[in-house]
C-alpha cells in the first residue's frame, strides 16, 4: 500500500534529520494505535536515506518474557564491530551502552527502536541512556510505540518522563480520510465509506479487509486477517501456523525444519503478503496478523508446535535463543525442559539488567518445581531479582518461602543466608522487629552448625570460614537494624570487628557493606570526620572495581550523614556528584532517592521551589524505593505547611503510612507534625508531639534530632528554656548546635550560627524569640520566603505590640485575588484557561514542566479545586480571566514536544 497522507510526517521527520545531522543529535517518537501506519511512516523514511547515512534498526517483541536487548541485537549484527563483539561475550551492560552510542557518534546516523511497548526493561535502559545523550552526536534516534497500550502503570511512561528534557519530538500519524481509503478502494466491489466505518481508516485494517475473498465487508480485523489466510493451500497455512508460534522473527531454517514436507509452501505465504522476509528473518507483516492466527488455532496444535519449536531450536543450537527455548518448553508442557532453560534464561537476562525479564523467567521455572530444596534453590535467584526490581514484598515471601525450605532440608549454610537476606528486606519494609526475629533465627542456626554433629557435619577449614563469612553479614545485618532504630553507637561497634575480617580475608563486597555500615553508623554518632574517611574509602574501592551501584550508596549515605551535621556545603557536593553519577550510570532508584535527599536539604537552605519540584519528582515516578518516598513526602508536607498550602497532612499521612512503625520514620513523623501544629497555631498539639519524639530518643544518638525536638518543645511554650536533663533525655546535645541554643532560649546565638549555614527559615524561627527588631527580621525573611503562617504570627505579634510601618503582607498583585495567587500562579492559571498543556506553559513561561506541575498543584490547593476544569471555572469566577481576550492564544502549531 502506498503511503497515503503521510507527506507532512515525512517532511517532519526529513526536518529532524537535517537538524540532527548538521548538529546535535535528535531523538523522535512516532506513537498511535496499533496498525495506524508507524513502521511503514518509518521505513518509508529510512529508504529515502539508504544512500546518504546509514540505518540500523531493531525491533522490540511480542513475546510473554521479551530476550533481553533484542532490538540492540538486530542493530549490532548489521553494525558489526565493538557493539557487537560486546554483546556476544556477554559484556558490561554499561560498555554495551557505550559502544552503542560510540556507533552514533562515529558517523550520522539513523536508529530505529520499534515496538517500543514491547521493549524488555534493559532496551528501555538503553533508550533512556541514549536519549539523555543523543545531543552529544549527530545521528537520529526514533522509536516507535502503541501509545493505546501504555496503561499508567506501563514502564515506558517512566522512560517517556525521564526523556521530556531532552526535547523529544512526538509525531501521531492520523487514520486514514473517507478519501483516501476511497482511493484504495478503487476498482474493487466494495463500499468505500462502509469499508472506512467499519476500519475507523486504520491503515492495516483496510488492506485487510480488502484483501479478504468475501463479498461483505468482515466485521473485524481477525475475520479479515482469517479470511485472507483461508485463500492458502493447507500447507501454506500449516506454514502459517507454525510462523505464529515460532515468532514474531523465525528464522528461514527453523520454519524450513518446522515445516519439513511443506518448505515449499514458505514461499506462497510470502507471494501472498501474509509473511515477509526483514532482515534476514521471516515475519508476518503485521503482529496484528500473528495474534488472529494463534487465536484460532486450537490448543492441542499449539502444544504439539512448540514442542516442534523447542526440539528444533535446541537441534540447531541458534544463537541468543534461551527465552524462547523457555517459552517453547512452557507452552509444550514440559516441565523438566522449563526446569533447564528457564534458570538460564533468567541468568541472561539478569546478566543484561534485565531483572525484571528474568524474575519471569524464574517464576515460570518455579511453576515447575516441587518443594524440597529443588524448589528453594529457584526460590533465593527469585527473591534476588524481585528486590532488584522494587517488588520487596513479593521478594519477601519469596526469601521467607526459601528460608523454611532450607531448614526443612537440613541445609543450614543456605537457611542462615536466606535467613539474613529476608531480614534486609524486612528492613527495606521498615519492619525492624520483624528483621530481628529474622536474624535471631539465622544466628540459632549458626549456633547450631558449630555444635557436633550439626547440620552441617564436622567442620573443615571451608566451612569454618564460610560460617565466618556469615556470621559477619549476620552483624552487619543486625547493625543495620540498630541504625534504623538509631542506636548508631551499637551499630558501629557490630560493624568495626566486620571490617577488620574483611581486610584480613581481602573481601572486597564484604568491605564495601562494612565500610558502608560503618560509615554510616559513625555519622549517626555524630563523629563525622572518622565516618568521611571511611565512606570516601569505600567510594574510591567501589568507583576503581565498577561497583556503580555501591558507589552510588557511598554517594548517598555522604550526603545524608553530612546533612545530619549540618556540613551542608559538603552534602550539597556530595548529591551534585551523586545525581550525576547515577544519571550516567543510568542508576535510577537510587538517583531519586538522592533526589529525595536533595529536597530536604533544599528545603533547609530556602531553596522552596526546588525542594517542591523534586519531592514531586520522587512522588511520581513509580521506581522510587518506600524510603525515598517517605522524604519527598515528608519535605513536600513540611514545605506545604510553612507555606500554609492545603495538603500538609495528607502529605504527612502518607509518609507515615509508607514508613511503618520503625523508630525512625516515627520520629520523623513527629517532628513533622509538630511544626505542622505549630504553623497551625496549635500549641497543646506542639508540645505534644515533641515529648513523644523525645520519649523515642532516649538514650539514643543524632543530637540534631533532639535539639530540633527541643525546639518545638521550647516554642510550643510547654517548657520555656527546657533542656535535655529537663525532657528526660540521656542523649547529650552539644551546647554549640544552633537548634539546642535556640531550644535553650540563646535565640541572638542561634540567628547567627543558622544565618551562617544559610538556613533562612530557622534564621527567622530564632529570631521570633528577639525584640521589634529582631522580629521585623524575621518577618522579612518569612515574607521572602513565602512562609505565610510564620509571618502573619510575626504580623499580628507586633501589632500587637504597638510596632508600626509593617509590611503590609502579601503583594499588591496577590491580595487582589481571593485566593492570593502569586503572580507566577496567576500566569500559569490563565495559560491553563487558554487550553495550554502542561508542557506547553513551561515553554510559554520558560519554566521546566516540573515547576509548573508544582504551581498548578498550589493553585489547585488555594482554589480548593481537584481538576483542570475546576480551577479554569475558579478562575473565571474570581476574575483572574475575565473574558477570552484575557486569554492568550495559541501561536502557530508545531510537533508536540513532552
Amino acid at each position: 500500500m502506498s503511503l497515503l497522507e503521510r507527506d507532512d510526517l515525512l517532511a517532519q521527520l526529513a526536518a529532524e534529520w537535517t537538524l540532527a545531522s548538521a548538529s546535535a543529535g535528535r531523538l523522535v517518537f512516532v506513537e498511535g494505535e496499533a496498525g495506524i501506519g508507524k513502521t511503514s511512516l518509518v521505513r518509508a523514511f529510512a529508504r529515502s536515506l539508504h544512500r546518504e547515512a546509514p540505518v540500523f534498526g531493531g525491533a522490540c517483541e511480542a513475546l510473554q518474557t521479551p530476550r533481553p536487548l533484542g532490538a540492540l541485537r538486530d542493530i549490532a549484527e548489521r553494525a558489526g564491530g565493538p557493539l557487537q563483539a560486546l554483546l556476544d561475550a556477554g559484556g558490561n551492560r554499561h560498555h554495551v551502552f557505550v559502544a552503542f552510542m560510540e556507533l552514533l557518534r562515529a558517523r550520522p546516523a539513523l536508529v530505529v527502536l520499534e515496538d517500543l511497548h514491547w521493549a524488555d526493561e534493559a532496551t528501555l535502559d538503553l533508550l533512556r541512556h541514549a536519549g539523555r545523550r543523543i545531543a552529544g552526536t549527530r545521528s537520529l534516534l526514533v522509536g516507535t510505540y502503541r501509545s493505546d497500550e501504555l496503561v499508567p502503570a506501563h514502564p515506558l511512561r517512566a522512560v517517556l518522563g525521564d526523556l521530556a528534557t531532552a526535547g523529544p519530538v512526538h509525531l501521531r500519524p492520523a487514520p486514514l480520510s473517507p478519501a483516501a481509503v476511497g482511493t484504495l478502494c478503487q476498482g474493487l466491489a466494495v463500499d468505500a465509506l462502509e469499508v472506512h466505518l467499519r476500519t475507523g481508516g486504520n491503515p492495516f485494517f483496510v488492506t485487510e479487509v480488502l484483501a479478504a475473498p468475501a463479498a461483505e465487508v468482515p466485521s473485524t480485523v481477525q475475520d479479515a486477517v482469517l479470511a485472507r489466510a483461508g485463500r492458502l493451500s493447507l500447507s501454506a497455512r500449516a506454514v502459517l501456523d507454525a510462523a505464529a508460534i515460532a515468532g514474531p522473527r523465525v528464522e528461514p531454517s527453523v520454519l524450513e525444519a518446522l515445516a519439513a514436507a511443506e518448505s515449499a509452501a514458505i514461499e506462497e505465504g510470502l507471494a501472498t503478503g501474509v509473511l515477509r522476509v526483514d532482515g534476514g528473518v521471516i515475519t508476518f507483516r503485521h503482529e496484528l496478523a500473528r495474534q488472529a492466527v494463534l487465536r484460532a488455532m486450537a490448543p492441542t496444535r499449539a502444544m504439539s508446535l512448540h514442542r516442534m519449536t523447542l526440539g528444533v531450536l535446541q537441534a540447531k543450537a541458534i544463537a541468543h535463543a534461551l527465552p524462547r527455548l523457555a517459552l517453547h518448553a512452557e507452552g509444550a508442557g514440559d516441565a523438566e525442559a522449563v526446569r533447564h532453560w528457564a534458570p538460564l534464561a533468567a541468568r541472561e537476562a539478569a546478566a543484561r539488567g534485565a531483572h525484571l525479564q528474568a524474575a519471569q523467567h524464574w517464576a515460570r521455572a518455579l511453576a515447575h518445581t516441587e518443594g524440597g530444596a529443588a524448589r528453594a534453590q529457584v526460590l533465593d535467584p527469585y527473591a534476588a531479582e524481585l528486590r532488584a526490581c522494587g517488588l520487596i514484598d513479593a521478594a519477601t515471601d519469596a526469601r521467607q518461602q526459601a528460608a523454611r525450605l532450607w531448614r526443612a532440608t537440613g541445609d543450614a549454610k543456605r537457611a542462615i543466608r536466606s535467613s539474613f537476606e529476608l531480614a534486609q528486606l524486612q528492613l527495606l519494609s521498615s519492619c525492624p522487629d520483624l528483621a530481628r526475629q529474622s536474624l535471631h533465627s539465622a544466628r540459632a542456626l549458626l549456633a547450631a552448625s558449630q555444635e557436633p554433629p550439626g547440620p552441617l557435619g564436622p567442620l573443615g577449614t571451608a566451612d569454618a570460614e564460610a560460617l565466618e563469612e556469615q556470621r559477619a553479614r549476620i552483624d552487619l545485618c543486625e547493625a543495620d537494624v540498630l541504625r534504623h532504630t538509631l542506636d548508631f553507637d551499637a551499630a558501629a561497634a557490630l560493624a568495626a570487628p566486620v571490617l577488620a575480617l574483611a581486610e584480613r580475608q581481602g573481601d572486597r563486597a564484604l568491605l564495601l557493606d562494612a565500610l558502608s555500615t560503618l560509615g554510616g553508623s559513625l555519622m549517626g554518632c555524630g563523629r563525622g570526620d572518622e565516618a568521611v574517611v571511611c565512606l570516601e574509602r569505600g567510594l574510591a574501592l567501589a568507583e576503581a572495581s565498577g561497583a556503580d551501584l555501591w558507589a552510588a550508596r557511598f554517594l548517598s549515605n555522604l550526603a545524608m550523614g553530612c546533612t545530619w551535621l549540618l556540613r551542608l556545603h559538603e552534602a550539597e557536593d556530595y548529591l551534585r556528584r551523586g545525581t550525576a553519577w547515577c544519571a550516567d550510570k543510568d542508576l535510577d532508584a537510587p538517583r531519586l532517592f538522592q533526589l529525595s535527599l536533595r529536597a530536604g536539604l533544599h528545603l533547609l537552605l530556602g531553596r522552596w521551589d526546588e525542594a517542591g519540584t523534586e519531592a514531586q519528582e520522587v512522588i511520581g515516578d513509580p521506581r522510587a524505593m518506600a524510603i525515598a518516598r517517605v522524604r519527598a513526602h515528608t519535605a513536600l508536607g513540611r514545605l506545604r505547611a510553612r507555606r500554609g498550602e492545603a495538603g500538609a497532612r495528607e502529605a504527612l499521612a502518607e509518609a507515615r503510612r509508607l514508613g511503618g512503625d520503625g523508630v525512625g520514620s516515627t520520629l520523623s513523623a513527629h517532628l513533622a507534625e509538630a511544626e505542622r501544629a505549630w504553623h497551625e497555631g496549635r500549641a497543646d498539639d506542639v508540645a505534644r508531639e515533641a515529648a513523644a519524639g523525645l520519649a523515642l530518643m532516649q538514650g539514643k544518638a543524632r543530637r540534631e534530632l533532639v535539639a530540633e525536638l527541643l525546639v518545638w518543645r521550647h516554642l510550643s511554650g510547654a517548657a520555656a528554656g527546657v533542656t535535655t536533663a529537663d525532657a528526660g533525655v540521656t542523649t547529650p546535645v552539644a551546647g554549640d548546635h544552633p537548634g539546642a541554643l535556640e531550644a535553650a532560649g540563646r535565640w541572638q546565638e542561634a540567628a547567627s550560627k543558622w544565618r551562617a549555614l544559610g538556613c533562612p527559615f530557622e534564621t527567622a524561627r530564632a529570631l521570633t524569640q528577639g525584640d521589634e527588631t529582631a522580629q521585623r527580621e524575621a518577618l522579612a525573611i518569612a515574607e521572602a520566603l513565602g512562609a505565610r503562617p510564620l509571618a502573619e504570627r510575626l504580623r499580628q505579634r507586633l501589632h500587637a505590640a504597638g510596632a508600626r510601618g509593617l509590611p503590609r503582607g502579601p503583594r499588591a498583585a496577590t491580595r487582589g485575588h481571593p485566593a492570593e495567587l502569586t503572580a507566577k500562579e496567576v500566569a500559569v492559571l490563565t495559560l491553563l484557561a487558554a487550553g495550554l498543556r502542561n508542557k506547553e506553559i513551561a515553554a510559554r513561561l520558560s519554566r521546566s514542566p516540573r515547576t509548573i506541575d508544582h504551581h498548578l498543584e498550589s493553585v489547585f490547593g488555594k482554589l480548593g479545586v481537584a481538576t483542570r476544569a475546576e480551577a479554569v471555572s475558579a478562575a473565571f469566577r474570581l476574575g483572574v480571566v475575565v473574558s477570552a481576550r484575557d486569554v492568550p492564544l495559541r501561536g502557530p502549531q508545531a510537533p508536540s514536544r513532552r
